[in-house]
């Protein structure tokens, strides 16, 4: 790669070496003036790493870093930010319990202090003023914990731009990373539409999953595998099959859903349900699961779907109707309800609600079965140990050992452990929330087959997906939910799948 006189970053020949584990190997990277640049990747590929030593929160074992046309070399992101390098990361880090504005001016209110005294009607002006910048209505006194993802995301970027030209850098660069993972299609475009403005006066690295997002909104893209540049291109006309098959080493077309795996269901239901209601969200319905089974439920937010599987999962209640499990009348009122009668459900956000990240992947896959794991009335360490490796051989769990905490995972292994838990749990049937959010393109395809392995072993699966083309590509059939009622349901023969321009009239 080439120096370019307006560029802002260039790194060159980075290498970053963990033990064994060659992270970085001579990577070339280069941010240019009021430019999204994409940067993808699989898990693993770098991309996180090669970040962290841009912002100083990693040191480079070896290659050439350039700010602005001159040598720099980052200890602290202190430092980065001073000179105009700044990253929201996938996580998050305001703290919830206080409020927007004390989280934007956090560390930073000594320059609102009059006689040592904090001027809070300055600072609630400046806020304004920041969150105005990227079109946001707030009231700064909102607590971060009552915003939805799509206003705590934009407060973290509107707080970091205001840092970065608060130290007033010619070129901040500002990174982004998936920042879209837990947004809705509307709150997306919300997202892009405010990045667009701010690139206006910034550059932004964009990681994401989502390659769709990345070539609808970046001007470049840079492709990453197993710690090396692999390409770049102009987003504009790319490929999103050329790019998939530079991020994982293959062809990516074809038999995408794994569709030629698609059973036919057993005759016998596994879970029936008979006018179940819940005032408010969604009017009697019924349908039936059967062993071995996809259903895709589907809808737009607000169609009923996610309070549809609350109740069956007993988070919420159901206001009427009867849910029969394996042909037995059942009653779901709490998760251990459904727990006991065999469902499970791997959560949409499997970081805070489908993991416990401080324990170790053992601990995790274990954490259900304990009782199953004892020994003269006291845990056995051999079984744990035993029945972990069992679940992360079955589930191909790339990790170094089954104590390895499960925050150091890739988001994909992360939920190859979630699923793993509910197998070891023993269920029957298993809901699964946006199951590929957050994973890139390889280890998407690995789960997709995951799913195909467990309907052919005769686990009943429901499965709300990111995409249309997802819920029909792994779905035996379709229930599509509209203002609370089922509107349509649709069989997805292998051979026959609907297009998604099929089913967009149901939904809306």
């Amino acid at each position: 790669m080439t120096a370019n006189s307006t560029s802002v970053v260039m790194m060159r020949r980075m290498s970053k070496r963990f033990k064994n584990v060659v992270a970085l190997d001579r990577v070339d990277f280069e941010v240019r003036p009021q430019e999204i640049v994409g940067l993808v990747g699989e898990n693993g590929a770098g991309k996180s790493t090669l970040m962290k030593i841009l912002i100083g929160l990693y040191q480079p074992d070896d290659g050439e870093y350039l700010l602005n046309g001159r040598p720099i070399k980052f200890r602290t992101p202190q430092e980065a930010m001073r000179q105009g390098v700044g990253m929201v990361f996938q996580e998050g880090c305001m703290v919830q319990n206080l409020s927007v504005q004390d989280n934007v001016f956090l560390g930073h209110e000594d320059g609102f202090r009059r006689w040592r005294v904090l001027d809070r009607g300055a600072m609630r002006r400046e806020c304004k003023a920041i969150l105005d910048r990227v079109n946001l209505r707030l009231d700064p006194d909102t607590l971060v914990r009552e915003l939805p993802p799509a206003e705590r995301q934009m407060v973290e970027i509107a707080r970091l731009l205001w840092l970065l030209k608060r130290y007033g850098a010619p070129n901040p660069v500002m990174i982004l990373d998936e920042p879209t993972t837990v947004l809705q299609e509307k709150e997306v475009a919300t997202l892009f539409a405010a990045l667009r403005e701010i690139k206006k006066e910034a550059s932004i690295v964009l990681i994401s999953h989502r390659l769709e997002e990345v070539i609808e909104n970046s001007n470049r893209i840079v492709i990453f595998k197993d710690g090396k540049y692999v390409d770049q291109m102009p987003a504009a006309g790319a490929d999103i099959h050329r790019i998939e098959e530079l991020m994982v080493g293959r062809g990516m077309r074809g038999n995408h859903y794994s569709e030629d795996k698609q059973r036919i269901p057993a005759p016998n239901e596994r879970l029936r349900l008979e006018n179940v209601s819940k005032k408010g969200f969604f009017e009697p319905m019924s349908f039936s699961l059967r062993e071995g089974e996809i259903i895709s439920l589907v809808g737009l937010i607000g169609s009923g779907k996610e309070e549809l599987t609350k109740c069956l999962l007993g988070v919420a209640r159901f206001d009427g109707g009867r849910v029969f499990v394996e042909g037995k009348e059942r009653t779901i009122r709490s998760p251990s309800d459904a727990i006991r009668h065999g469902i499970g459900h791997v959560p949409i956000d499997r970081r805070q609600e489908g993991l416990a990240l401080d324990f170790n992947v053992a601990d995790n896959i274990n954490m259900l079965v304990l009782r199953r794991l004892k020994a003269h009335g006291l845990i056995s360490p051999r079984r744990e140990r035993e029945n972990a490796l069992h679940w992360v051989e079955d589930g191909r769990i790339k990790t170094p050992s089954v104590k390895t905490k499960c925050g150091n995972l890739s988001g994909g292994n992360q939920q190859k452990v979630v699923i793993s838990k509910w197998l070891s749990s023993g269920v029957n049937i298993l809901v699964l929330d946006h199951p590929t959010r957050g994973i890139d393109v390889g280890a998407k395809e690995e789960i997709f087959k995951r799913i195909r392995a467990l309907a052919d072993h005769g686990m009943s699966l429901i499965i709300m997906c990111d995409t249309l083309e997802e819920d029909i590509g792994l779905g035996n059939r379709m229930i599509i939910m509209k203002d609370g009622k089922v509107t349509r349901e649709v069989e997805c023969p292998g051979d026959a799948k609907p297009t998604p321009q099929d089913v967009i009239e149901a939904i809306v």
